[in-house]
């Protein structure tokens, strides 16, 4: 029973206090119903949790909304928009300064400087036999302001020379940025190892130049020599110009020499027209100073020999020399000891050449340093001789 009267007087209570907050308009608008009660407190409730939610909003709210009939709130308490914290800003942050490229200053040109290109012959570490010749190519690039004259000249500056002849001649104008090739004829040393000879470029005044910024390095060339353990150990025609040549006139000729040279001169030959037919191997043409009795001959570099080496050779006069009538040595030293003879040999144009075959064994672990000579027997006329493929033969 007691809890039947509580639920019937707590609906009682609740529709009196919602009573209490809402007055009977005057004149004669009829009372609120139960329904319009609830839904006038379903409103003044809504209407409160709206103005919760818009404090601090920019409007005050005076008056809530009504429901459609009832008269408006007396007692709801106006909002007052409450202004946000002020925010201290962030300092100023100052940008770091924006950096100013400032192109290089350009190198001036010197007026003479060459740039390397490539190598056309011989490129570093290119392997020979002693005494064998051959010729080394650059190509090489104005790099200068100037123009370079054909009256400078390839010169050697440092190493080894390899018997190649300074102060040659570009023989060309070469302007800035243009390219030209120069050469140089070299023979490859009779000792066996690593060589290198260094080589500029020398202007009409004697100044030299050459590579880099500042025009003063070197090019080069860079061989490695080395020496055969069995068949041709060393060519005396490729490596004539190893020799030292002199000759009765002349101590101390050119090589390779000049065929007009009275003193005598010796010259290599690719394919010599010998008396009796064209030869396919080279040979050394060696003539004589011209004068009665003359010669010429050619000291080789010390060579080591071994037992059951051998000297062979071909000899004869050359073609159209029918008046060639010339008398072969072949001899050799040991250090600074007296010349001994190994073979002499009588030579005329008669269609026959001479096989020399000589056993080398008794100079077995000596370096012995060969002399070629060749004579005018008698009055000089047309002594036009060759040494045909003349070298050391090792089994």
């Amino acid at each position: 029973m007691h809890i039947h009267r509580i639920l019937f007087v707590l609906p009682a209570a609740l529709m009196i206090m919602l009573a209490c907050n809402f007055t009977t308009p005057a004149g004669n608008q009829a009372p609120l119903d139960q329904g319009q009660l609830y839904t006038a407190a379903a409103g003044t409730l809504s209407v409160q949790l709206t103005q919760g939610a818009l404090a601090g909003t920019a409007t005050s709210i005076s008056q809530p909304a009504t429901a459609t009939g009832l008269p408006p709130s007396t007692n709801t308490p106006a909002f007052t928009n409450t202004p946000a914290p002020s925010v201290t800003p962030f300092p100023s942050v100052t940008p770091f300064p924006t950096a100013t490229r400032v192109p290089p200053t350009a190198r001036p040109l010197p007026c003479l400087a060459a740039k390397f290109v490539r190598d056309v012959t011989v490129p570093d570490g290119s392997k020979y036999l002693p005494g064998s010749s051959f010729t080394k190519t650059w190509e090489l690039q104005n790099a200068g302001s100037c123009t370079w004259e054909s009256d400078f000249q390839l010169i050697f500056v440092k190493g080894d020379q390899m018997d190649g002849e300074d102060d040659i001649p570009i023989d060309e104008q070469v302007s800035p940025g243009e390219k030209v090739q120069v050469s140089v004829n070299l023979t490859a040393p009779i000792e066996a190892g690593n060589y290198r000879g260094d080589w500029m470029l020398e202007d009409d005044d004697g100044d030299e130049f050459g590579l880099g910024d500042s025009a003063d390095k070197s090019f080069w060339v860079s061989i490695k020599v080395e020496e055969a353990d069995e068949g041709t150990i060393f060519s005396f025609v490729d490596g004539y110009c190893t020799a030292d040549w002199e000759s009765s006139s002349d101590d101390d000729l050119p090589c390779p020499g000049d065929e007009d040279d009275d003193d005598g001169f010796v010259i290599r030959l690719a394919e010599p027209d010998q008396e009796n037919r064209k030869e396919n191997e080279p040979a050394i043409w060696t003539s004589p100073a011209v004068e009665d009795d003359g010669w010429i001959s050619g000291t080789y570099p010390g060579i080591d020999i071994e037992d059951d080496d051998r000297f062979i050779a071909d000899i004869g006069c050359l073609d159209d020399n029918e008046d060639c009538d010339v008398i072969f040595r072949l001899s050799y030293r040991i250090g600074s000891g007296d010349i001994e003879e190994l073979g002499e040999w009588h030579e005329i144009f008669d269609g026959d050449i001479t096989r020399i075959n000589i056993d080398l064994s008794d100079l077995e672990d000596e370096k012995v340093k060969f002399i070629l000579t060749v004579e005018t027997n008698g009055d000089y006329d047309e002594d036009n001789a060759f040494w045909l493929n003349a070298h050391i033969e090792r089994d």
